[in-house]
């Protein structure tokens, strides 16, 4: 019974997040903020699962998700995932971790997004003017997690982003802060984190309007990086066996859009195999998200392979796919 309190804060914590009427949908903040490439996430096994990965992560990709989950990535491990997004929009990511004994475990991360080449448009020449520019987005950082206590976990990354539309820039620093409480109630643990959160980006050099009917001159105005706080649970309900499931709950509440529900699930069989699914609630054209893994033994390293399929409704089913080493 000593858990139950623990349990029923964490639960009425995570839907408290979520407007309890229709008007407040009047208040979504879609398109107020920049670096969205951020919310792409890294690695294929937390898209596969919805996104609901903030307190069973333990690969590498727990440097983009939660970094205290981190303590639970042994050895050395290197991943690297890719996802082909809207209007052939690429976009690839990079983690290693490593576990450095009495210390804790550190990681780094690298993604970067490209968008191909778009056709140069102006006023006088809106089918375009025969040039081409492209738009990319950088991320790199670093991240330390430690435990606290025996059942407490914290971690944090520090990252550099970056954006670029042809030969604009905008550049800041963000940070990720990030717990795990292992409640010693089966084994339920509670995660949270706070992710992009930072000072507000500002383009660099001028642009030209034509509102006056004069060609004038006019500095960028900055902008804010869409800082999300998620809180979860999760639960591994089944450990029999060669099968072994778990399931995690995750409450998001984003600075730009409406307060969303991430269920997911994975489920391994003998260690090797592994599928995953999950569903986000209240958005506007995400929902069922699918994935498999497998883990393959080879000699002293373990190769992980990870396939995710996101239904985004009226628009283009999305892809990932990653590989990982475990040393």
């Amino acid at each position: 019974m000593k858990y139950t309190g623990i349990i029923l804060a964490a639960a009425v914590a995570v839907f408290l997040l979520f407007p309890v009427s229709a008007e407040a949908k009047v208040f979504a903040k879609v398109g107020t903020t920049g670096a969205q490439f951020l919310k792409l996430g890294m690695g294929a096994r937390g898209a596969g699962m919805a996104g609901a990965f903030i307190a069973t992560a333990d690969d590498p990709s727990a440097a983009y998700w939660n970094p205290a989950c981190l303590v639970r990535v042994a050895g050395t491990q290197v991943q690297v995932s890719g996802v082909r997004w809207f209007a052939d929009i690429m976009y690839g990511a990079a983690l290693v971790s490593t576990e450095v004994r009495n210390v804790g475990t550190l990681a780094v991360q690298f993604g970067m997004l490209n968008s191909g080449e778009m056709n140069v448009t102006t006023v006088s020449h809106p089918e375009g003017t025969g040039e081409t520019f492209t738009c990319s987005d950088m991320v790199a950082g670093f991240s330390f997690s430690r435990m606290l206590t025996d059942r407490f976990s914290a971690g944090l990354t520090m990252k550099y982003v970056r954006e670029q539309w042809d030969d604009v820039t905008s550049g800041g620093v963000a940070v990720d802060i990030g717990t795990l409480y292992n409640t010693g109630f089966k084994t339920l643990r509670i995660g949270m984190t706070i992710q992009h959160f930072g000072g507000e980006l500002t383009p660099d050099g001028e642009y030209t309007t034509y509102y006056s009917g004069e060609d004038s001159t006019e500095v960028y105005q900055s902008y804010s990086m869409p800082m999300c706080f998620k809180l979860g649970m999760a639960m591994d309900v089944i450990d029999r066996g060669p099968h072994f499931m778990t399931v995690e709950v995750d409450g998001i509440h984003p600075n730009d859009n409406l307060e969303q529900l991430s269920i997911g699930a994975e489920y391994w069989y003998n260690g090797i195999v592994a599928l995953r699914g999950g569903y986000r609630v209240n958005t506007d054209e995400e929902g069922l998200t699918a994935g498999a893994g497998f883990a393959i033994p080879a000699g002293d390293v373990t190769i992980t392979l990870d396939y995710a399929y996101a239904d985004w409704n009226r628009l283009e089913m999305v892809h990932r796919a990653g590989i990982g080493f475990a040393f």
